[in-house]
């Protein structure tokens, strides 16, 4: 957990990067106008003599990016605090300006600042977890097949290593153990019986490791794996009836040829003495 909780901290952190560079963009962009605005006096009438103590917080532009950035933050000075407030007092309009700096700047770009951050450590977190699953994989299905024969062991009661439906059946009446098999097997406990009919179908000896093998991969949602499998075999079933029939018209000739030759050498064939 710590070495993914580190390895999503330094992917975060790129995200931030931008975000910084947006939020300096944005600040650099309002110290300008609020540099030339109130600094510089443009916001006030000429006439009006305006105390230095307004336009000090804003009188270059890094001060006023400074400024800008303690209100955002919401850790402006008494001063700062007095000036923006006289400001808002004097000229009623830049209230307007103020909300739309704050819904810019402390609303907007903090909750875009989290969402990066958030989404990031999300994304990482779920490729190590996937990586660290497949890493695990081998290891949780051999110990997963291990316990299903182990659960299985009392259908085997002649110990052959074949599992017989009757003896399945009335293993799953028990309801501890139709309550074990639902939570290994993580299907119904109808499902594990219709594993146990549709392998019956194909095969009248069912070996403990072919249906442990099945009930593994049985509550797996459908995959693009799993039909490649069915095309796979549905290609070797093709193919293997192509060669038994085959291998059958060989073996048709063959008979066609020996029926010939047998007529051909008998004393009574197309050529013997009946045929006169």
């Amino acid at each position: 957990p710590l070495y993914i909780l580190v390895v999503s901290v330094t992917a975060a952190v790129q995200g931030v990067v931008w975000v910084l560079v947006l939020t300096v963009v944005t600040l650099y962009a309002m110290g300008i106008l609020t540099t030339r605005l109130i600094g510089h006096k443009m916001l006030f009438d000429a006439s009006d003599s305006t105390d230095d103590a307004l336009t000090a917080p804003f009188k270059t532009v890094p001060d006023s990016m400074f400024t800008l950035f303690r209100v955002m933050s919401g850790a402006q000075s008494d001063a700062e605090a007095a000036a923006l407030d006289s400001i808002m007092d004097d000229i009623p309009t830049f209230k307007f300006a103020f909300v739309f700096f704050m819904v810019t700047s402390s609303w907007t770009l903090l909750s875009i600042l989290t969402a990066v951050v958030s989404e990031n450590m999300i994304s990482t977190t779920s490729g190590q977890e996937k990586e660290i699953l497949l890493m695990s994989e081998e290891e949780d299905r051999k110990r997963h097949v291990q316990d299903l024969k182990e659960l299985f062991k009392e259908i085997n009661s002649t110990g052959d290593g074949i599992v017989r439906e009757k003896d399945l059946i009335r293993f799953l009446q028990n309801n501890n153990n139709a309550q074990q098999t639902a939570k290994m097997c993580r299907v119904p406990v109808r499902h594990v019986q219709e594993v146990m009919k549709t392998l019956a179908i194909n095969s009248e000896v069912i070996r403990m490791e072919q249906f442990v093998e099945c009930l593994l991969d049985v509550g797996n949602p459908v995959t693009e794996k799993s039909t490649m499998r069915l095309e796979a075999l549905a290609l070797e079933t093709r193919t293997q009836s192509a060669q038994y029939l085959e291998s059958l018209e060989d073996s048709m000739e063959d008979l066609k040829q020996y029926v010939q030759d047998a007529l051909e050498s008998s004393p009574n064939g197309p050529n013997g003495p009946m045929a006169s």
